[in-house]
């Protein structure tokens, strides 16, 4: 009886095990680790931004608000901007050059960084213009487009273009250089084709620098956009901001500037949650 009890005991106890195991699911034990982490990390996050907002709170209070306002006084400008009407068409009158830069910018920094990073010949004898383009101040490039282009849309989006292109150019020449000789021998040996070759060795093994180089751009094309309209061209958020520069409002002038920090956070955001869901798909791409 004791036997067979046992066994009985045994077998009932063992059987889940089995079942969890054919299961493949995750163990509970890493899910609840996995989450803990997800919290650590969210709190170092909230605790940070909850200590900068603390100070700039303390700082408009010490100061009275009249060259930094309170955050609280900030989000009420902010809120009363948007409620006006002056916000969003300052967003989308700045956004206009960087909807039509930025993408033109990342498909053709694309296209030359791969030529450059597959083509030794061609980057040898032409990717020194995109180091001088990366080492030239592009605020002392603004005049000379406003002289070619004038006081234009064109202008703001040739400047946001100059921004971003030869980050992404360059980041894109690096990351296709990445991915192993030897698995492209593999893979060619297998008889895949050259599309193949990009599709399961090359564009995997670049995902993650070229997202990388993505997210520099971005926050490049961002200053882009604003810098060209504090300098010459007023319009959109950094002509909003000026006009309340000279106006010495305080409250106004540190919304429209938190409405630019919020829109940097947001995009950049968005461009690593789509870099987050390629990544996961270019390497299932991979395994099969």
């Amino acid at each position: 009886m004791t036997t067979s009890s046992s066994v009985q005991a045994t077998g009932t106890v063992q059987a889940p095990a089995t079942t969890k195991g054919l299961a493949g699911g995750p163990p509970s034990g890493k899910i609840a680790a996995r989450a803990k982490r997800k919290a650590s990390v969210w709190a170092v996050r909230m605790a940070f931004i909850a200590a900068i907002l603390g100070v700039w709170q303390w700082l408009g209070i010490r100061d009275g608000g009249l060259f930094v306002p309170t955050f609280t006084d900030t989000v009420v400008a902010l809120i009363e901007q948007a409620r006006n009407g002056i916000l969003w068409p300052a967003v989308w009158a700045s956004n206009q050059s960087l909807l039509i830069g930025f993408p033109v910018s990342i498909v053709l920094g694309l296209l030359v960084g791969f030529v450059l990073g597959r083509r030794r010949g061609v980057d040898r004898a032409s990717s020194y213009w995109l180091d001088i383009a990366l080492v030239v101040p592009m605020v002392a490039l603004v005049p000379v487009i406003i002289v070619a282009f004038g006081l234009t849309l064109t202008a703001r989006v040739v400047a946001v273009f100059l921004f971003t292109f030869p980050v992404v150019a360059l980041n894109a020449r690096a990351a296709v250089r990445v991915p192993s000789a030897q698995l492209e021998e593999m893979a060619v040996s297998f008889g895949a084709s050259p599309l193949q070759v990009w599709r399961t060795v090359i564009l995997p093994g670049a995902a993650a620098p070229l997202f990388t180089g993505t997210r520099i751009a971005l926050s490049r094309a961002i200053s882009g956009m604003i810098v060209i309209e504090l300098t010459l061209i007023p319009a959109g958020l950094g002509g909003t901001i000026i006009k309340y520069t000279s106006q010495f409002s305080a409250p106004n002038l540190y919304a429209m500037t938190l409405a630019v920090v919020l829109e940097g956070l947001i995009l950049v955001g968005l461009a690593t949650w789509l870099e987050r869901a390629v990544i996961r798909r270019l390497k299932g791409v991979s395994r099969g």
